[in-house]
C-alpha cells in the first residue's frame, strides 16, 4: 500500500470520527439530550455541531483527494 492512501485512509477515518462525535451530541435529538443529561455527558449548542460536521467534512474529503489524486 503507498503512503499516499495510507494516509487518505487516515484523513477518512478521522473525518468519520468528528462526523460520528456530532451526530452523537446533536442539539437537535431531544431524546439524545435528555439521556445526555441524566448520564452526564453533554450536548453540543448549534454553532459547535455545525462546525465539527464541517470539520470531519472537509478532513474525510481531503482523505478521498489523496487517495483518487495520488
Amino acid at each position: 500500500m503507498s503512503k499516499h492512501i495510507k494516509s487518505g485512509i487516515i484523513y477518512i477515518l478521522l473525518g468519520g470520527f468528528f462526523i460520528y462525535w456530532a451526530e452523537t451530541h446533536s442539539p437537535k435529538k431531544i431524546g439524545q439530550a435528555i439521556g445526555n443529561a441524566f448520564s452526564g455527558s453533554y450536548t453540543m449548542d448549534e454553532t459547535s455541531y455545525y462546525i465539527c460536521l464541517a470539520i470531519g467534512v472537509v478532513i474525510a474529503l481531503l482523505g478521498v483527494k489523496k487517495i483518487i489524486g495520488k
